[in-house]
């Protein structure tokens, strides 16, 4: 059965899990240029992610949301960073990232139980804190993305003009850092601010923090 076919009979139509995420996109409109997720993508996440994740992957896509506070990311691309910081030895599905921060927090999703439990956590790779956010996703993204305090804490959203003004714009699956990274004795100023590769920079931060 195709996903597209399993989300319609789990949620009745194919814009009802999207719509259990409504608040989000009324809160962080997705900005332009998202790419939307493959069939092949979403088969590969059906049976370890919520659908209505998938949905808002398939009717939406990867990218930017919110004046670019935060980027939804596909796990094909960051999964394996995330399991070296949790030093898993093998593959482990039931902990996936799905977002990152414009300085390169990731948070991801954990399946805690076949029952339905879940929440989302988040890492930081800079200082490797790590903890829960919330005991669901649609909470996280419909709520929690939505309290001034953790976008300011996790978001840095009154820092994001000032690092954009400092380094430029953030492009797709890119992130701000500190030049030299805090582990090297950087002062973490917004004077030592820089942008690359998210996913090459993250796998520095893990070699520094492993090492």
């Amino acid at each position: 059965m195709g996903i597209f076919q399993r989300l319609y009979d789990r949620f009745g139509k194919p814009s009802a899990p999207a719509a259990e995420l409504q608040p989000f996109l009324q809160r962080h409109p997705p900005s332009a240029g998202l790419t939307p997720a493959t069939a092949d993508q979403l088969a590969r996440y059906a049976d370890h992610l919520p659908a209505p994740l998938l949905a808002l992957w398939q009717q939406h896509g990867f990218g930017f949301y919110g004046q670019r506070l935060v980027q939804l990311i596909d796990p094909d691309v960051y999964r394996d960073n995330l399991w070296g910081w949790l030093m898993r030895d093998e593959p482990d599905m039931d902990r996936l990232p799905i977002a990152l921060s414009a300085m390169g927090t990731i948070f991801y999703y954990r399946k805690l139980s076949e029952d339905g439990d879940e929440d989302v956590s988040f890492l930081n790779p800079h200082t490797s804190e790590s903890g829960c956010t919330v005991w669901s996703l649609a909470q996280f993204f419909n709520e929690w993305l939505g309290e001034a305090d953790n976008l300011a804490d996790y978001l840095h959203a009154k820092e994001l003009d000032a690092m954009a003004a400092r380094a430029g714009p953030l492009a797709r699956d890119q992130m701000y850092f500190h030049e030299p990274a805090l582990r090297l004795g950087g002062d973490g100023s917004l004077a030592h601010i820089a942008r690359g590769s998210a996913p090459v920079h993250l796998d520095l931060l893990l070699q520094l923090a492993t090492s």
